[in-house]
């Protein structure tokens, strides 16, 4: 096909060349008597290489030039042009008339096309030659609705009129989308799009990077016979879902979710669980349940679970009641140790009565427990506090007491340095409550370092306990007036009487070893009496 092109183009150039050679002789003949032609006719397309001046002149003796930009003209477009030539001192006209007598040329170009699948007449043919635009067209449709191989006729018309005819094969082929179940991975090949062996076939679109999981459509693109041709793949999803059945229990005031029967479900998509028929919750004993699985594709599967439905019947057990002894001034809690569990609710009100219970005065006292779950199934126990008044020996105080200073002093220590150490610990280890039992103040020295607990009189207690053992000489005093009691001690480490009170202030006062002089200031500016007393039952501390 590239041998005729060329062997076309050179019968072109040969065949205008001529005839511009004869024109320009007959238009010399006619106007012999003018130095110019009066028109010169070249073919569309010539090149301007061509369009000498001299073609233009009468006497092939005479020299001229273009005073017309010849550079200017269209010559690929038919039309006349006046053209200017300067022979000598002199300017001639004459006339340029393009004209187009030669039809387009192209290679034809054989197509494939899917059944149904639509296409241009442009693309059946390429590398078009002709000096002004050219159309191309069927000259008849093709049928792209029928599968074969079919010759197909392209007209192309130049806007001169002139036009050729080409022949061209058109392959429609029976492409047929591939459908696959959603979760598989079938081993597809081009022959389960086309199955004919007269067509070069590959895949262009790499298929395992497809997501065949879910349904969906995927568009593909095959070569054949070195074109790019689109198939489909479409998933489905028809397979239903499954799943283990799990029977259930419930109580007779409860309800169920339907998906609560099934676990382990299989399926490509969602899967929504149901009810077939809404069972009944308050029937006791054992009924059958009809469950739907349905996923997002619409397939069903059908299950049968089964529910019991229970009655509560059972009551609580109330556990770590037991018979309790205390000592008068004592704290006890009541709910410590105590558990309470039941078959069915996990938080069973639990109920106590000690309002017979006085821990201010011996005796034997019962305390009543009592749960009650949902259900209303209730259990009792009772208790038995025994209250007695807390007898503390020297033997058991001593014994506290040298263990902590154990602790807190060692032998290289000052008396005031030991005094010191016991202020720090006691004010460090005893919280103020508010209470304490002033009736012993030894059973209340055992408790306040057993507990840690305690008021003034807790304080005053726990340092005598230690002060004494330390060989300190002390003595309690207290409040005069007032509207509260307030209990401190004096000490003498060996050089005078001192007040001496860890009892926490408001002020964060340093109350170590004061003066008589100092708790007068400290009374008069907290006020409230806080530390008067009677002096004459006292020894007076030093002035400093």
């Amino acid at each position: 096909m590239k041998g005729e092109l060329k062997k076309r183009k050179l019968i072109i150039e040969l065949t205008v060349g001529l005839g511009l050679l004869i024109f320009i002789g007959m238009i010399a003949v006619l106007q012999y008597k003018s130095k110019v032609v009066k028109a010169l006719t070249i073919e569309a397309g010539t090149p301007m290489a061509m369009l000498e001046v001299e073609k233009f002149l009468t006497n092939e003796d005479e020299t001229g030039i273009f005073v017309t930009d010849m550079n200017s003209l269209d010559l690929k477009n038919p039309g006349t042009h006046e053209i200017q030539i300067k022979i000598g001192d002199k300017i001639y006209n004459s006339s340029l008339e393009i004209i187009d007598t030669m039809a387009p040329l192209a290679t034809p170009v054989d197509q494939v096309v899917v059944k149904g699948e639509t296409i241009e007449a442009e693309e059946f043919a390429t590398n078009i030659m002709d000096a002004t635009p050219v159309t191309v067209s069927f000259k008849e449709i093709p049928d792209v609705t029928v599968a074969g191989d079919k010759e197909v006729i392209i007209v192309l018309r130049d806007t001169s009129g002139n036009y050729s005819e080409l022949k061209a094969k058109l392959s429609v082929l029976e492409l047929q989308p591939v459908t696959v179940e959603a979760g598989t991975n079938p081993m597809l090949t081009t022959k389960d799009f086309l199955s004919e062996d007269d067509y070069r076939v590959t895949f262009e679109t790499d298929l395992s990077k497809l997501d065949l999981s879910k349904p969906t459509t995927h568009d593909i693109l095959l070569n054949v016979n070195g074109k790019g041709v689109n198939a489909q793949i479409n998933v489905v999803d028809t397979t239903p879902p499954s799943a283990r059945v799990v029977s259930q229990e419930i109580w007779n005031d409860e309800t169920i979710e339907a998906a609560s029967f099934v676990t382990e479900i299989m399926d490509v998509s969602e899967v929504k669980v149901s009810y077939k028929t809404l069972p009944d919750f308050t029937l006791l004993g054992d009924q059958s349940v009809i469950l739907i699985l349905e996923d997002e594709s619409g397939n069903q599967a059908e299950l049968t679970a089964q529910l019991t439905v229970k009655e509560d019947t059972e009551p609580p057990v109330i556990l770590g009641v037991r018979d309790k002894l205390v000592y008068i001034g004592d704290a006890l809690s009541y709910r410590e140790g105590i558990l309470v569990t039941d078959n069915k609710d996990e938080n069973v009100k639990l109920q106590i009565n000690s309002s017979s219970v006085n821990l201010k005065r011996e005796g034997t006292y019962e305390v009543k427990y009592t749960a009650t779950d949902l259900a209303g199934n209730t259990a009792v126990k009772t208790a038995t506090i025994t209250v007695k008044k807390f007898v503390v020996t020297d033997e058991m105080l001593n014994e506290l007491a040298d263990g902590i200073l154990a602790k807190i002093t060692k032998d290289t220590m000052t008396k005031r340095d030991v005094a010191y150490a016991i202020y720090k610990w006691v004010k460090g280890h005893v919280s103020y409550t508010g209470s304490s039992d002033k009736s012993d103040w030894k059973a209340e020295a055992y408790r306040g370092i057993k507990n840690g607990l305690g008021d003034c009189f807790t304080y005053y207690a726990v340092s005598e306990a230690l002060l004494t053992r330390a060989g300190i000489d002390n003595m309690r005093v207290t409040r005069v007036g007032g509207k509260t009691q307030h209990f401190w001690n004096l000490i003498n480490c060996g050089d005078g009487w001192y007040h001496f009170d860890t009892c926490p202030n408001r002020d964060r006062m340093d109350t170590f070893m004061m003066t008589d002089a100092k708790v007068a200031e400290y009374t008069e500016y907290r006020g409230n009496n806080y530390y008067n007393f009677d002096h004459s039952l006292y020894p007076a501390t030093p002035e400093n």
